[in-house]
């Protein structure tokens, strides 16, 4: 027999897989956010449309705008709106003045030094957010350091009222808020080369026209970012309010907090809270599109 007839056949080869679509790679992360965030939002729109009842959270009723229709008929709802808008922004635009800045500060530091800035700059935040504000409460308070402290100058004859304002209650949220903002503005600065500025200044440019005609337009990316994680944080804040502003603070979040564990007008609350996701939205698009608008500009 020859040799050829025993050799077994050569196997075919195995036809090739098809790849996986990335669409279904992203199929998981997709239904948890449908679960945990557009449903209970979607829930809380819909319970909005129907009456006022306290203690109803089910889907019971007609549906009606009658709670619009009451949020926007008395000042003191709308009001409250336009404060928290106003307190959001105030807070945003400081601690963005505050965490460029700093974001300044790190960049240009040496190697050495940086470290330990950024490690002064994080800290803050490995301290719970009630402690911080407590910690302001203390500083600010009418027996507290800063009006003990301007007593015994002889600056003021009587204690300022600090605590319980809305003076207070940025105070808190800019000491919060600082250092994501720094971060975002510094992942920009990163990608730009020292050289540059200081190419700039070696054919006469000041230190103003460095940081608006160089640095500022490389960056507004990563400033975009972080006014939109600062507001959005700003907005929706409730623990500084509540502690620092007292529960006349006239922040939107403490009024729905009111709504939905004192008053349980779920329904009312559920309105408040809709009106507050719109806001927040349509102040974010509008911080992203301006952003777009002005890289394009400036990349001309």
């Amino acid at each position: 027999m020859a040799l050829t007839d025993t050799a077994p056949a050569p196997r075919a080869a195995p036809a090739p897989r098809k790849p996986v679509s990335p669409a279904w790679l992203t199929l998981p992360g997709l239904c948890f956010l449908v679960f945990v965030l557009l449903l209970p939002v979607g829930w809380l729109m819909a319970l909005s449309l129907k009456p006022s009842m306290p203690g109803a959270f089910t889907m019971e009723g007609d549906w009606t705008i009658a709670n619009y229709l009451r949020f926007f008929s008395q000042p003191f709802y709308y009001s409250t709106l336009i404060k928290t808008l106003w307190v959001s922004a105030l807070t945003t635009g400081i601690t963005a003045v505050l965490g460029y800045a700093l974001a300044l500060i790190i960049w240009t530091a040496s190697p050495a030094k940086r470290g330990w800035i950024v490690l002064i700059v994080l800290s803050p935040l490995l301290v719970s957010i009630v402690a911080r504000t407590y910690g302001w409460m203390i500083m600010l308070g009418d027996r507290g350091i800063l009006n003990q402290a301007l007593l015994a100058l002889g600056v003021i004859e009587e204690p300022i009222q600090i605590m319980y304002t809305s003076a207070a209650v940025i105070v808190g949220l800019v000491h919060v808020f600082v250092p994501f903002m720094a971060l975002c503005v510094l992942t920009s600065l990163e990608k730009i080369d020292p050289k540059v500025p200081e190419a700039a200044m070696t054919f006469g440019a000041s230190r103003w026209a460095v940081l608006r005609r160089i640095l500022l337009p490389l960056t507004v990316p990563g400033l975009a970012s972080g006014l939109t994680i600062v507001f959005s944080l700003a907005i929706s804040s409730y623990v500084t309010p509540a502690l620092m502003g007292g529960p006349r603070s006239g922040m939107l979040t403490t009024f729905i907090y009111q709504q939905f564990a004192v008053t349980l007008d779920w329904r009312f609350g559920a309105v408040l809270v809709t009106l507050l996701l719109a806001l927040t939205l349509v102040v974010l698009t509008s911080i992203l599109a301006l952003a777009a608008r002005m890289t394009a500009t400036w990349s001309k």
